[in-house]
């Protein structure tokens, strides 16, 4: 069960940098609150994938995509 635990701070601490990168480029369009919505959202989708190793690269990639409007 540590394993686990540890693995999923791991990503939770990956995310929370994400977001902390898309808040910074992306400040002079969205404000905080919505890039951390948008990436919320997006790592939701993810919380049943059977790989969680690469689900920060795709919430970013994904959210990064919403946010410049493409989806």
């Amino acid at each position: 069960m540590l394993a686990i635990e540890y693995k999923t701070a791991i990503e939770e601490h990956a995310i929370a940098h994400a977001t902390q990168r898309l808040i910074r480029r992306y400040a002079t369009t969205h404000d905080a609150a919505t890039v951390r919505t948008t990436v919320q959202r997006i790592a939701e989708r993810y919380a049943t994938a059977d790989v969680q190793g690469f689900v920060p690269v795709l919430v970013e990639r994904e959210a990064r995509r919403v946010l410049d409007g493409a989806v």
